[in-house]
């Protein structure tokens, strides 16, 4: 049985501020080389040890894309510590949770997408269907990635066969 893992507000506060998460990045050479059983790994390792975490892996290219678990109390990313701060300052014990994030700029306006993938306590409970949802999401986000980057493209070349038109 997994210990349920919890924080006060106040004590993820102080973690980030000591950059006491334990980070780790991989990288990808392409999206047909993204392993995510190192990331699941590192990931569970330090969970189990009953530390926060932050694990991506970088696909490599002109616009790179991250994909990213972390743990935390809320879904904002682990380095908008002053944002974290403001919301979850005096807050009691809650269950930590685990966070999907995809960062690249063709998975939304602002450039990243955060979901909720589970509770620390059910990713070391039930490695495999979480594990299996993130797979599924970071796939998702992936597809999108692609389809977003392609209209984008097709609409720029269109814009520049306008623009040549017109001289």
């Amino acid at each position: 049985m997994v210990k349920n893992m919890e924080l006060e507000g106040n004590a993820l506060i102080e973690s980030l501020k000591q950059e006491e998460v334990i980070t780790k990045s991989y990288t990808a050479a392409d999206q047909s080389t993204v392993n995510l059983d190192d990331l699941f790994n590192f990931v569970t390792e330090t969970l189990q040890k009953n530390q926060l975490v932050s694990a991506e892996i970088v696909i490599s290219g002109d616009e790179p894309i991250r994909l990213r678990l972390e743990s935390n109390l809320i879904n904002l990313p682990l380095r908008y510590v002053n944002g974290i701060s403001k919301i979850v300052v005096n807050e009691p014990a809650k269950p930590v949770n685990l966070y999907m994030i995809v960062e690249s700029p063709y998975v939304s306006h602002s450039k990243l997408r955060i979901d909720y993938a589970a509770t620390v306590t059910a990713y070391l409970e039930d490695f495999e269907s979480v594990a299996t949802k993130i797979a599924q999401y970071f796939d998702e986000k992936l597809a999108l990635i692609n389809e977003t980057k392609v209209a984008a493209e097709a609409e720029s070349d269109n814009d520049a066969e306008e623009t040549d038109g017109e001289a």
